[in-house]
């Protein structure tokens, strides 16, 4: 059982709800405003095709990927921003 906690929190890509920059979270739903005076500028832009949640149903729609990593021994957590706000967190990135 602790194994397999262990695997699903290292796979690359696993979902957040929530990213700590510093001492403050962004989280799903949050505005790209919010984003930006909470983490700053991200290292990366990007942009692709996701399946996102959008009031309780999947669809695949176009989306920003911004991609974050503090330092080099973190994680790397991949935002994606959909009409201008948070609809997913990625924690490993791809």
């Amino acid at each position: 059982m602790v194994c397999m906690a262990l695997l699903l929190m290292l796979s690359s890509n696993v979902q957040a709800d929530s990213y700590r920059c510093n001492r403050k979270l962004v989280r799903d739903g949050d505005s790209v405003s919010d984003l930006l005076r909470i983490c700053g500028e991200p290292n990366f832009k990007g942009k692709g095709t996701e399946t996102v949640e959008i009031k309780g149903v999947p669809r695949k729609v176009s989306v920003q990927r911004w991609h974050y990593r503090q330092n080099r021994r973190s994680l790397e957590h991949v935002v994606l921003i959909y009409r201008g706000k948070i609809a997913a967190i990625e924690v490993g990135g791809r």
